[in-house]
């Protein structure tokens, strides 16, 4: 007789980062998510769509960590909501076949949402820009180009952002350790934020869909229109993707992907019910790029929160929503300026600052302009001759922002505009002027040239809008390449810094080759002086190669140099927080030797070799090379 096969044991789940104690589902809660899973399983099955579906693998893992999460939020809502409505909200949600976490983890958006929490906190926590640029891709994938928003970032450089993106795309492929590596630089009390913010945000839409379950009655016989069918956006859900239901209040969970962040009036006519409305229209975050940037973190532990499928998404989903560049309207940004400039009046009494607050009170110490006080405060010279334009002002107000806070969002987007057009040159072009300007090379030869018949009115109003659009899109043209020129220089200065590090390396290496010819058949008493040993490394050195017992007789020379055994595989972390790396080529595999100098062209990191067996002379030449260095850089 055969052994009765052991069960598997069940996967410990982690909710944002601790285990999950629940008590397990009963039986028939258990059975209940997989009616619940095996519905969508047969409903797939007897489609013919070609639409990508959540594998069976990938649907097992749901399911498993759907269940565990519902046993602990039975526990938290007990007394306020039924164990059969908890589990019947997570397994609707979850059950979709439809990978819609999966998708989002995709969307550049969503990524560049992440990169730039990424960037930020890796900026101010870490201690050298190296310790994490070091780690992105030295070319990033230039098709990201057309996919991330048009204007650049004020802290990050577009260059920056693409390598970090494409690390990202590739986290769990070519990119996987150093995903992980960069993953570590963010401290552990900056990592427990992000877990217990996503963590809030996936409670707070729980909290919000088990009141829509549970009192949404159904307001009209036929049901509201299916999973977006109608709505405009970016679709994540089709709606051949669920099977149909008959209950409208599990219509609204399956929904919910569609209607989170929508105007309450659209949610409302989807769903039929105000109440319904009003619950999902007022969830939201106020820190979308930490939700983001959790999302990797918790994909990366194997996190329950990253493994539930429509409930993941809807955090991610919302987090993509609340992103600036979300929406985008080109043709709608209003013009930036107008002629003007600051008030230089000296009219404001200006004080110096002192740690003695009660100091304050006395006589001002000057009095400054407007123009003045925002140079005391920033460093940077205002624009001379243009002003926020009034046109741009009422364009905020309308959409209901308060006048003084439109002024102030006003001075900020002409701020960060003359910024970015200051940096590419731009700033002469007049990208967005509702009248045409002087210079006919700017326009193409049919919008160059004048109108048969001068015209009036309408006609007018239309051409200038015509030629208005055309300036727009040179506008794109131009800063595209610009781009390309950008990147083309970049490059070219990359591969003339590769050229000179590999002229560089091959000059030591006939040094080195000339050393050792010479060293042949040399006395020991006849070579040159040595210099005062033990010499003190100025610079962050390393040292791989030779043998045990020449490492053994220069470490004492060399205080402050770091040597590394040559059985080891380099450490490539050592390599590149160094200033120079030393070889001792009599002692050291082709493997290691190939992944040194891989590491340090990667890093632009000059190689030095040493070109004799006798530890002293190597000392000798390593000192001699730190002091022609010294001379050299006077």
């Amino acid at each position: 007789m055969c052994a009765k096969k052991k069960a598997a044991p069940r996967k410990m789940w982690r909710l944002a980062g601790e285990p999950i104690r629940s008590q397990p589902l009963s039986g028939a809660e258990q059975e209940a998510f997989t009616e619940e899973f095996s519905i969508y399983r047969r409903f797939r099955s007897g489609t013919e769509m070609g639409s990508s579906w959540v594998t069976p693998a990938a649907a097992r893992v749901h399911q498993s960590a759907a269940e565990a999460v519902a046993s602990a939020l039975c526990e938290r809502y007990a007394g306020r909501y039924g164990r059969e409505a908890v589990v019947k909200v997570v397994s609707a949600a979850v059950a979709v076949p439809a990978p819609l976490s999966a998708r989002m983890s995709q969307r550049t958006d969503f990524l560049l949402g992440a990169a730039l929490w990424l960037l930020d906190h890796w900026e101010m926590h870490c201690g050298r820009e190296e310790d994490y640029l070091s780690l992105l891709p030295t070319e990033p994938d230039r098709l990201l180009e057309y996919d991330i928003p048009f204007s650049d970032d004020l802290d990050h450089s577009r260059e920056v952002l693409l390598r970090t993106l494409t690390l990202l795309y590739g986290r769990e492929g070519t990119y996987r350790k150093e995903f992980r590596a960069l993953l570590e630089l963010v401290d552990q009390d900056a990592a427990e934020g992000l877990r217990q913010r996503f963590k809030a945000a996936f409670l707070d839409y729980m909290d919000r869909s088990l009141e829509v379950y549970t009192r949404l009655q159904p307001v009209a016989p036929e049901l509201p229109p299916f999973l977006g069918a109608n709505l405009p956006g970016p679709g994540f859900l089709a709606s051949d993707d669920i099977p149909p239901s008959e209950r409208p209040e599990t219509v609204a969970l399956l929904m919910g992907p569609e209607l989170i962040c929508r105007p309450m009036e659209e949610i409302q006519e989807q769903l039929g019910s105000r109440k319904a409305a009003e619950l999902l229209s007022g969830y939201g975050t106020d820190d979308p790029y930490a939700l983001c940037a959790a999302y990797l973190l918790l994909e990366r532990e194997k996190d329950a929160l990253a493994s539930l499928n429509g409930l993941t998404a809807i955090v991610m989903i919302c987090a993509e929503r609340h992103l600036p560049w979300t929406h985008d309207d080109f043709d709608a940004r209003a013009d930036l300026s107008e002629p003007g400039g600051p008030d230089y009046r000296l009219r404001h009494e200006y004080r110096m600052v002192f740690e003695d607050e009660s100091e304050r009170d006395g006589p001002p110490d000057w009095l400054v302009s407007e123009a003045q006080l925002f140079y005391i405060a920033t460093g940077v010279i205002p624009p001379r001759d243009q002003r926020p334009a009034e046109a741009l002002i009422r364009w905020f107000t309308a959409h209901g922002i308060a006048e003084q806070r439109a002024r102030e969002l006003a001075f900020g987007a002409m701020f960060a505009y003359y910024t970015d057009a200051g940096e590419h040159g731009w700033k002469d072009i007049g990208w967005f002027s509702n009248e045409v300007g002087d210079d006919a090379d700017a326009l193409p030869a049919e919008a160059a040239e004048p109108p048969a018949a001068p015209l009036h009115g309408e006609d007018c109003a239309a051409q200038i809008d015509l030629l208005t659009r055309q300036v727009k899109e040179l506008r794109g043209a131009l800063h595209d390449a610009e781009r390309m020129t950008g990147r083309l220089r970049a490059q070219l200065q990359d591969r003339e810094q590769k050229d000179e590090a590999e002229q560089a390396e091959l000059a030591q290496l006939r040094e080195t080759l000339y050393s050792l010819r010479a060293e042949e058949g040399e006395a020991e008493e006849s070579r040159g002086p040595l210099a005062d040993l033990p010499w003190q490394a100025k610079r962050r050195t390393v040292v791989f190669g030779g043998h045990d017992s020449w490492r053994k007789a220069i470490k004492p020379l060399l205080p402050g140099v770091r040597f590394y055994d040559r059985e080891n595989l380099p450490d490539l972390n050592a390599i590149r927080g160094a200033d120079v790396v030393w070889i001792q080529p009599n002692a050291l595999s082709h493997k290691c030797y190939y992944r040194i100098i891989d590491a340090a062209r990667k890093n632009n990191i000059p190689v030095r070799y040493f070109g004799f067996a006798s530890a002293k002379k190597c000392a000798v030449q390593l000192a001699l090379d730190e002091l022609a260095e010294e001379k050299n850089a006077e």
